[in-house]
């Protein structure tokens, strides 16, 4: 076994969509050269803004699954968003934890953080490489999940199976072997900024579903002076060749759910030059066709008892995953995040009534308006990271540019009142 050939992901594949096999698709479908392009201007100088490679992954050429109106309710990952005070704050994990932990929340348990001065919790405080390497070899509590704090996309990850004593080695995922040293100066490579938490088990009922990965759902969640509602969710699930659930890995499914009932809609897996549907599970070949999420009501109820929390943050992107301890909140896009998460298996977009009621709120009286800025790679397929700020015209309430909005799928919002709310969570529950 090689030592020491573990890589961080530090950056997104750079594969995007094949803009010529959607035009061959296209023409397939019966659409003619003009008719398509015309349709992509519309649309691109539409609310959405959508870009030809977003067209083409959206598949919006497909008159048989969309109706006029609903292609225009789809949204670019480019384009304007509210802008949030949580943005910054859900970004900085530590914070988010410590303030869903005080609210009695389920949150992963950190065991350490790496940082010059900087604590969360009862978690054990590492300030130098020394620290680091203490922590490993002697206080730590295999296995564990670790990621740098202010990053997205899951870069930076790693999943530490153990540590060997006599080769003074930790083992990362299954297989790769790296030396406490070698690893200790990775981390260091990414600056001070580094979580070790202990590593979560899936629900049983979801671990017969799709094996022992733990995965997540992303839940949009909408809030203004009527509640929290959860609008739109969708189940990211990891290969088996994937520590992470993140969409823009080749292999990991995305599978979209109906808020009201759980069932799993169209599902899709990532490929090297777009997505594709897929019937069944690679490995446990379990049916999405009819498959329920297990504990649906549960997690709904962890969403929404943390979404209340967050005066001002209209839109709010939840992962929340199903592990043996029930559902427990691991990340949030405290701007909802990329929207591909929630319009890509579904037959509308977001920009329907509620949401664009409250953007057009938003701009009666608008703070500094912020961009999603292009990710690297230009690919519609991958979560946004870090996104840059920078100003942009006026916006007038009737001609807004939005970043989200009512599922056309959900039939009716589940609301919460306003108040502050903790929840525990029943992890023997089946469905």
């Amino acid at each position: 076994m090689s030592i020491d050939q573990f890589q961080f992901d530090t950056a997104q594949n750079s594969s995007a969509v094949d803009v010529m096999q959607g035009m061959r698709k296209a023409k397939k479908a019966g659409r003619g050269m003009f008719g398509i392009f015309l349709e992509i201007a519309k649309l691109r100088y539409g609310k959405g803004k959508l870009t030809l490679e977003e067209y083409f992954m959206y598949e919006l050429y497909d008159d048989t699954r969309y109706s006029p109106e609903a292609k225009r309710t789809f949204l670019s990952q480019h384009n304007m968003m509210l802008d949030s005070p949580w943005r910054l704050v859900a970004k900085d994990k530590p914070v988010l934890t410590a303030m869903l932990s005080g609210l009695g929340l389920p949150v992963p348990e950190t065991q350490a953080l790496y940082h010059a001065n900087r604590t969360v919790g009862g978690a054990i405080a590492l300030r130098n490489q020394n620290d680091i390497h203490r922590f490993l070899r002697k206080q730590a509590q295999y296995p564990m999940f670790g990621k740098p704090f202010d990053r997205a996309c899951s870069l930076g990850t790693a999943r530490i199976s153990g540590y060997d004593a006599s080769s003074d080695t930790v083992t990362i995922g299954d297989d790769s072997v790296v030396t406490v040293e070698k690893f200790t100066e990775m981390i260091q490579s990414m600056g001070q900024d580094y979580l070790f938490q202990t590593l979560m088990l899936p629900h049983s009922s979801i671990s017969k579903l799709i094996g022992p990965s733990v995965s997540s759902v992303r839940m949009f969640v909408i809030t203004d002076k009527d509640g929290s509602s959860l609008f739109r969710a969708a189940w990211k699930i990891p290969a088996t060749v994937n520590s992470a659930d993140n969409f823009w890995r080749v292999g990991n499914i995305l599978a979209g759910i109906d808020v009201e009932t759980g069932k799993i809609g169209r599902t899709l897996t990532r490929t090297e030059k777009g997505t594709e549907p897929i019937a069944s599970h690679p490995v446990t070949g379990a049916q999405f066709d009819g498959m329920v999420f297990p504990m649906w009501e549960q997690m709904k109820e962890t969403v929404l008892a943390a979404a209340v929390n967050l005066p001002g943050c209209s839109f709010q992107g939840w992962d929340v995953a199903l592990t043996d301890q029930g559902p427990v909140i691991v990340e949030l896009e405290g701007d909802g995040g990329n929207p591909i998460m929630e319009q890509l298996c579904f037959d509308s977009g977001l920009l329907e009534e509620r949401y664009l009621r409250i953007v057009a709120d938003g701009n009666k009286n608008p703070a500094k308006p912020v961009s999603r800025a292009p990710v690297a790679s230009q690919d519609p397929t991958a979560s946004s990271d870090e996104s840059g700020e920078e100003s942009a015209p006026e916006i007038e309430p009737g001609d807004v540019e939005v970043s989200h909005a009512e599922s056309a799928e959900s039939k009716a919002p589940i609301v919460i009142a306003p108040v502050i709310v903790s929840t525990t969570s029943d992890a023997t529950t089946s469905v």
